[in-house]
């Protein structure tokens, strides 16, 4: 199983946890918290950037939802999972799920950070964000 696979699992069973542990009443907002300190911890190599991803995806997607209290949609754990993806260099398809809006955000994230960034980390996320062209 890869980290991917993993993270993507750990996402399903953040939001089983979430209904099982408040007596079936399931609450979106409460479970996507949850699922962006999964990401966080996920990526604690690059804390400054997974907390920023995290925020950002939590603030552009699932809480402006008309349907906040069913999220995460398919679509927004297809984004976080390609956030996941581009922190742990995994250059897949599911990349595809972020806009060039999200890139150029990454591309701020990165750069706002790079100083905390370990070096080869660092090449491997600009190199990412110059192909999807946000440089």
């Amino acid at each position: 199983m890869t980290t991917i696979e993993k993270f993507y699992s750990d996402i399903q069973k953040a939001i089983k946890f979430d209904r099982a542990n408040n007596g079936g009443h399931y609450d979106g907002k409460r479970a996507c918290a949850s699922i962006c300190r999964l990401f966080e911890t996920y990526n604690r190599d690059v804390p400054e950037v997974a907390q920023q991803i995290s925020d950002y995806w939590l603030n552009t997607y699932v809480l402006p939802s008309a349907d906040a209290a069913n999220e995460p949609s398919e679509a927004n754990v297809a984004k976080i999972r390609a956030f996941h993806s581009f922190m742990n260099n995994d250059i897949s398809d599911s990349l595809d799920a972020l806009s060039q809006d999200d890139w150029e955000n990454l591309r701020d994230f990165v750069n706002d950070s790079a100083e905390t960034i370990e070096l080869d980390a660092l090449q491997s996320m600009m190199s990412v964000i110059l192909d999807r062209g946000a440089l």
